[in-house]
């Protein structure tokens, strides 16, 4: 699982007990992040608002949606629709906290802080970062928990796209499509599926796609698609 913005710090009580911590950073998120991934388990509902897209990063399939995208259907949810039925993936909601991959680190993973959002204790809005017992307060274990369940569901994403991949069923998204259009320059290759490859499987490969959860992937991501071209307008 790759951290998605910089500024990170390993977490621990020795230095940071009495400190605490403000999530209310999103301009620095947006800065920092071109993309966003989403879990296999929120694609239903991050189809619903936001066109998604397949990414190969650092031997990595990631299903990624653009972070300035998630403004403009914050901003066009808003006119027709509570804020709360907005689509905000959990990799944003778990800001400012990460997974860091450390070899120290019994697991292989220490809880790091994006240390920009680490502020004293007595500030306004200030969550505590440590319970009176040492352990991370409620606020962060709670984020902790979901970073350990985003991990996991990207390795089955990572699956399911690879499973994609060797059958041929991914293709390249040239600039042309104007799919990712408000994105001028794409420092890694992005892939959708090709849908008219799929319905020329035999049985056994579209059985195969449907055990492996990639069939569910790859109508999700398909469906998606066609917000493309409504938040490019609203781009404009």
């Amino acid at each position: 699982m790759l951290n998605w913005y910089s500024h990170q710090v390993p977490l621990n009580y020795a230095e940071h007990a009495n400190l605490g911590w403000n999530g209310d950073k999103t301009e620095a998120l947006k800065h920092d992040c071109t993309w966003l991934p989403v879990s296999l388990s929120e694609m239903a509902q991050a189809s619903a608002y936001l066109p998604i897209v397949i990414m190969r990063c650092e031997q990595r399939w990631l299903i990624v949606v653009v972070t300035n995208d998630i403004f403009l259907s914050s901003i066009r949810g808003r006119k027709t629709e509570p804020l709360k039925h907005v689509f905000v993936p959990q990799s944003a909601q778990v800001y400012p906290f990460s997974l860091m991959l450390l070899e120290a680190s019994k697991s292989g993973f220490q809880l790091g802080i994006d240390k920009r959002c680490i502020v004293p204790l007595e500030d306004t809005g200030a969550l505590p970062l440590f319970s009176a017992n040492r352990g991370y307060s409620e606020a962060v274990m709670d984020r902790f928990h979901l970073l350990h369940r985003l991990k996991i569901d990207s390795e089955i994403a990572h699956s399911a796209c690879e499973l994609l991949a060797r059958k041929g069923l991914l293709m390249l998204i040239s600039e042309a499509e104007k799919i990712i259009d408000n994105i001028k320059e794409r420092e890694v290759p992005l892939y959708r599926v090709d849908m008219d490859a799929i319905a020329r499987l035999s049985r056994e490969d579209f059985a195969d796609l449907q055990m492996h959860h990639a069939m569910e992937l790859a109508a999700y991501q398909h469906s998606s698609l066609f917000h493309a071209e409504c938040l490019n307008y609203d781009a404009n």
